[in-house]
């Protein structure tokens, strides 16, 4: 794999943990006491509502290409995959840029 193309990955791998991040400092009593719909709702709720979804289906499938890569890897010991299958699984935002680091940034 190229180095661009590692180096894309990783920082599709972050925007998880950067939006995690994002998400955690906006006022989340506002955004989950109010209807997105409502004509009370401040005008940027809806679009973070949307874009909370896309960031759903965004990590889910970095997850799936993560999960993926590592059952098709050949050489890793078999109690090794279960670990990290645990790890991406359980801990997801935070394992991925790991396992980015030592299987993809590192290989070769």
């Amino acid at each position: 794999m190229k180095k661009a193309v590692k180096l894309s990955l990783g920082i599709a791998t972050l925007v998880p943990l950067f939006y995690f991040t994002l998400l955690f400092l906006t006022p989340l009593g506002k955004v989950f006491s109010t209807d997105p719909l409502s004509p009370e709702a401040p005008p940027w709720l809806l679009y973070f509502t949307a874009f909370h979804f896309f960031m759903y289906l965004y990590t889910g499938f970095l997850l799936a290409f993560y999960v993926i890569n590592l059952f098709g890897k050949k050489g890793m010991e078999r109690d090794r995959k279960i670990l990290w299958a645990i790890a991406l699984i359980l801990v997801n935002v935070f394992a991925m840029p790991v396992y980015w680091y030592f299987h993809f940034w590192k290989e070769d």
